[in-house]
């Protein structure tokens, strides 16, 4: 999970142009805010299965998300503006890490609308119903939309693997208030600026 964590906060992407309307863009142009489970399946160079995760993400605009993988052990990313926490709960440790600029990461493509920015993920292919909409960068990401929603997030890992991240449950603009981005750091937890 700490991988996946780190390449979407920390990866540079480099997007395809375009210029027509297409499910990233009327997806990720229709809502100030998101909320959906996750499961996420992690698969080696081979395809077999190495591990699956399962939480909970919240997005509101501009830079404010909440990724909360609850089993099998607790990890938060929490994003407030420019803070950028990771949590884990049995290491009992945190890390913040300040962030200046979004712009050239995946993560900024999932927060942001795509009629404020100058580049998207361009259309790849269709395969079981899955629109996917590719990025043109060494990591592979690439976003599948079923049904014009978010189903699926792909992405490379530095080792190899695959990350599957399959959303369920999304609602698009729920009331959420900005306090639960406000993360609270257990006073027992070692704390890493």
């Amino acid at each position: 999970m700490t991988k996946l964590l780190a390449i979407l906060a920390c990866c540079y992407s480099n997007i395809g142009f375009s210029t027509t309307s297409n499910d990233f863009n009327d997806f990720f142009n229709s809502f100030e805010s998101l909320s959906a489970n996750f499961k996420q399946h992690t698969l080696s160079e081979s395809g077999a299965l190495i591990g699956t995760t399962y939480g909970s993400v919240l997005f509101k605009r501009p830079k404010q998300l909440l990724w909360h993988t609850k089993i099998p052990s607790e990890q938060i990313l929490s994003l407030n503006n420019n803070e950028l926490w990771i949590v884990d709960t049995e290491l009992e440790q945190a890390s913040l890490q300040k962030i200046d600029n979004l712009s050239q990461t995946p993560l900024y493509y999932l927060i942001n609308r795509p009629s404020d920015i100058n580049t998207t993920p361009g259309f790849s292919h269709q395969k079981n119903k899955i629109n996917w909409y590719k990025t043109n960068k060494a990591n592979n990401l690439s976003f599948g939309f079923k049904d014009s929603s978010l189903y699926v997030i792909s992405v490379d890992n530095e080792l190899g693997q695959k990350i599957l991240l399959s959303l369920s449950s999304v609602r698009l603009n729920p009331a959420i208030d900005s306090k639960e981005f406000t993360l609270k750091i257990n006073p027992e937890f070692d704390v890493i600026r």
